[in-house]
């Protein structure tokens, strides 16, 4: 079945409403619409999947990041958060956990994979709520926590040959990565993988990496960029993460050009801001 993106040049009016649509409206046949936000947070990730009115949360940026984070979830309604799933240890994706909103609408859980150190990221949330508690995933596990909508664990794998936690050097390659799957729409969550990651990714799921956006790996990055793991996300549309004029000097030449070569429609959020897509089941507004 073909794969279907609308995009629209929505009035401030129009934005909103798409925003409150997913967690508080109905659709005419009685379903309710899904978002999947990328919050502009700066040289970071910060995501969001919300669904009548619970979410899950990928990654909450930087430190710095509390009050961006903090504005880009009000603009989705301020869901409940079922879960808060940290990719990996890098600051710019977990160090937003120390300045989430004191009164955030939280269950507690904490998603990681089992190569992540769990106390450290304890010691970071800690300086927000002390409550949490985790729960580890890997290749093939699902999340549950979002009405109708089925999130797979496609990487890392349970079985790769690394102490615990793992060393600085591998935690971009083995950070969690997604598929997030409504009816016929789907988005893949990327993190901060490499080329490792993707060709492994490409050699064991091949077509069934298909989805209609993707969330750019590292950030547009030279070295996350394989085309035969593009060539099989096959996206309509790149949503790229990342600070204006920041010194990686992302998104990279590289990333850019394999975009257009695909004819893939590019959005980056220091220039888009928050980017939110909404699902009906069959295609995607923005």
């Amino acid at each position: 079945m073909p794969r279907h993106i609308f995009i629209y040049k929505l009035s401030i009016f129009a934005f909103l409403a798409a925003f409150f649509a997913c967690t508080n409206v109905a659709d005419r046949d009685g379903r309710r619409s899904c978002v999947c936000a990328v919050l502009d947070v700066g040289e970071g990730l910060a995501q969001i999947c919300a669904i009548n009115g619970a979410a899950i949360a990928f990654d909450v940026g930087d430190t710095f990041a509390g009050n961006q984070w903090a504005s880009g979830y009000g603009r989705v309604g301020s869901p409940r958060i079922n879960a808060i799933v940290i990719s990996h240890t890098h600051q710019d994706h977990m160090g937003g956990l120390s300045h989430l909103p004191p009164a955030l609408d939280f269950s507690g859980m904490i998603i990681t994979h089992p190569y992540e150190d769990t106390a450290y990221i304890r010691k970071i949330a800690g300086q927000w709520r002390q409550d949490v508690y985790f729960k580890t995933i890997a290749q093939g596990d699902t999340i549950g926590g979002l009405e109708g909508v089925r999130v797979e664990c496609i990487w890392p794998p349970r079985d790769i040959n690394a102490e615990v936690p793992l060393d600085d050097t591998l935690k971009n390659r083995y950070s969690l990565c997604c598929i997030l799957r409504y009816d016929n729409t789907s988005v893949i969550i990327t993190s901060d993988v490499d080329t490792f990651s993707e060709r492994t990714l490409a050699a064991q799921y091949g077509e069934t990496l298909a989805a209609d956006i993707i969330v750019v790996p590292h950030h547009g990055s030279a070295g996350s960029v394989d085309e035969v793991f593009y060539g099989y996300v096959n996206p309509s549309v790149a949503i790229i993460s990342c600070g204006i004029a920041n010194s990686y000097g992302f998104p990279t030449q590289k990333a850019t050009d394999l975009l257009y070569q695909m004819k893939v429609t590019e959005m980056v959020t220091y220039s888009a801001g928050t980017i939110a897509a909404v699902s009906n089941g069959s295609y995607w507004t923005f």
